[in-house]
């Protein structure tokens, strides 16, 4: 291990003025889960701070070190300015728990400073604040939660099916390739959990095994965990007021009538298209919508083979008419309409393509 690596456990930062917050809040999900309205909505509190992913691309303030990279897992390889590696360490597991840190604790230790310092620099004025730090990190919540001290943790999960149509309308399929890849190599899988990510062979596949594994791996941590708080996607678009009130109050928030008045107004905006949410959240505009928007949005073939997929590896997840409401007449209308819609920009394209090789021949 190089001597940057060593020296980052005695770097002063923040002058040892210690953790600037009060208490500390760790919200966790799937990378497109609704780690980021939740984070929004719970920030409408006047005792909260907020920081939207503190760990993502971003520099360690004292060491530089990639907190990104340490976060998410895989083989942690840090460079000095030259380029040079000065530490190779691999971390080998996919769902990571509080004992697992190869380094007998030094990225804990990064973790936790890096987070202080982060909130330091963020709120400079301030001192004993209720933080809120989001992560969409969900399968490494018990290792993160005990790495920087959290108070509590809030584990927003959302049905798989969700995440997979979600992850598929913003484009972002290819980059489930490296996570899949850490997953496969993880040597400690059980071999029944080892057998289903044989099975899966598509990207949608991959991508519905891997949420699935991680909404098990994060709602057992959950039921051990006295400070952790458990919230579904699909509840929280039902009633977003209520379920953000519920988290206030279990992590120790005062829910008064003044700061469920001011979430009601942030609610009850739904912005223009210069407005950073309305850009950003869809699930903003109408969460009533979102609940299981997946039914209607994904492809036909892509959500019959999820469906046979998940019937065939008797996977314990609800489908439509198997623990979820069948589809309503208008529910089926909107996706039919959709199909077509794709269907014809499709031909569409195609088209514009075969007059074009006409005229260039």
């Amino acid at each position: 291990m190089g001597a940057t690596l060593r020296a980052a456990q005695h770097t002063p930062c923040g002058d040892g003025q210690g953790r600037p917050c009060g208490r500390l809040t760790y919200l966790v999900g799937h990378s497109r889960g609704g780690t980021t309205w939740l984070g929004e909505l719970l920030a409408r509190h006047s005792a909260v701070r907020y920081l939207f992913e503190p760990f993502a691309s971003q520099a360690h303030p004292c060491t530089g070190i990639d907190m990104q990279t340490v976060f998410n897992g895989g083989r942690f390889i840090h460079r000095d300015k030259r380029g040079r590696p000065v530490a190779d360490i691999p971390i080998p597991r996919f769902f990571r728990d509080a004992a697992d840190d190869p380094t007998a604790g030094l990225l804990a230790a990064l973790a936790a400073t890096h987070l202080d310092e982060v909130a330091r620099r963020a709120f400079p004025d301030d001192r004993g604040y209720h933080l809120v730090a989001k992560q969409p990190r969900i399968e490494n919540v018990a290792w993160a939660a005990a790495a920087i001290a959290a108070d509590h943790v809030v584990v927003l999960d959302r049905h798989p099916f969700g995440v997979v149509n979600s992850v598929r309308r913003w484009g972002m399929l290819n980059w489930t390739k490296i996570e899949w890849a850490i997953l496969a190599a993880d040597a400690t899988i059980s071999p029944p959990d080892r057998a289903l990510i044989r099975a899966a062979t598509s990207p949608e596949e991959r991508l519905l095994v891997t949420s699935w594994l991680r909404s098990r791996h994060a709602r057992a941590f959950v039921a051990g965990h006295p400070a952790a708080v458990l919230v579904d996607y699909e509840a929280l678009c039902l009633d977003p007021a209520a379920e953000t009130t519920r988290i206030w109050q279990a992590v120790g928030l005062d829910a008064n009538a003044a700061e469920r008045a001011r979430l009601l107004d942030f609610l009850a905006i739904r912005g223009d298209g210069e407005d950073r949410r309305s850009r950003f959240l869809n699930v903003f505009q109408d969460p009533l919508a979102r609940v299981h928007a997946w039914r209607r949005e994904l492809p036909d073939s892509i959500r019959r083979r999820l469906e046979r997929f998940v019937r065939r590896l008797a996977l314990p997840i609800p489908l439509p008419g198997a623990g979820l409401a069948d589809l309503s007449a208008a529910e089926h209308w909107l996706a039919r309409q959709a199909d077509l819609l794709a269907v014809g920009s499709h031909c569409r394209r195609l088209a514009a393509e075969i007059r074009a090789r006409a005229r260039a021949a």
